[in-house]
């Protein structure tokens, strides 16, 4: 729990340089026309689309562009000759069996075993959508992040939109199904959604 603590404190101070999103977003708050006209053409279609008919924001949200959720969006489970990537899944077995828990061997609050805080909730219960669930990714610097997915299996931006747009709806999870659905994109809303992503990164 201290060595997590000390890590919280550390990751608090790493803060995103400022984007052309971000001075785009400031101006318009401002109704600064000048400052908004900055903005690509392209980017401003692609926010549209990122928002609107695209459905990205119910995932990406807020000013680090993750609900900080896990979700599966389609990226297969086999990794190998019978070798699966269970995600989340996994990821709870090793946590109900770990020490370092809060209520493990090694818990520097034992006397709060028994409060309400932690008592496991179901963000923790070991349940069939967890599988093939990874967590929801900030978006920002996500120009400087490839390769992309939690494998690496898509190199380039253009690659992540094309799994967007052509996804096999049948293979997410029924509670993902519901949210994610294939964009079928045109080759100009592509570039459009690809111009908007890149203006989340920091200007060089």
């Amino acid at each position: 729990m201290a060595v997590g603590k000390a890590l919280a404190a550390y990751q608090e101070t790493l803060i995103s340089k400022r984007t052309s999103f971000d001075q785009f977003r400031d101006a318009l708050a401002a109704g600064d026309t000048t400052g908004t006209s900055k903005y690509a053409d392209s980017a401003k279609r692609g926010l549209k689309l990122f928002i609107g008919e695209g459905r990205c924001s119910l995932c990406h949200l807020g000013p680090r562009f993750t609900n900080g959720e896990f979700d599966d969006i389609g990226i297969p489970f086999f990794t190998g000759p019978g070798k699966v990537d269970k995600g989340r899944y996994a990821g709870i077995q090793y946590f109900k069996k770990s020490a370092f828990t809060r209520l493990g061997a090694y818990s520097d609050d034992p006397a709060g075993k028994d409060s309400p805080a932690a008592i496991p909730s179901h963000h923790v219960a070991l349940q069939g959508r967890a599988f093939g669930s990874f967590k929801v990714p900030s978006l920002r610097g996500v120009q400087e992040t490839a390769p992309y997915m939690h494998n690496g299996t898509l190199n380039t931006l253009p690659e992540v939109i094309d799994h967007y747009s052509k996804m096999d709806q049948d293979r997410l999870h029924i509670d993902d199904a519901a949210i994610l659905r294939p964009l079928n994109l045109t080759p100009q809303q592509a570039l459009d959604l690809e111009a908007f992503l890149r203006s989340l990164s920091p200007t060089k």
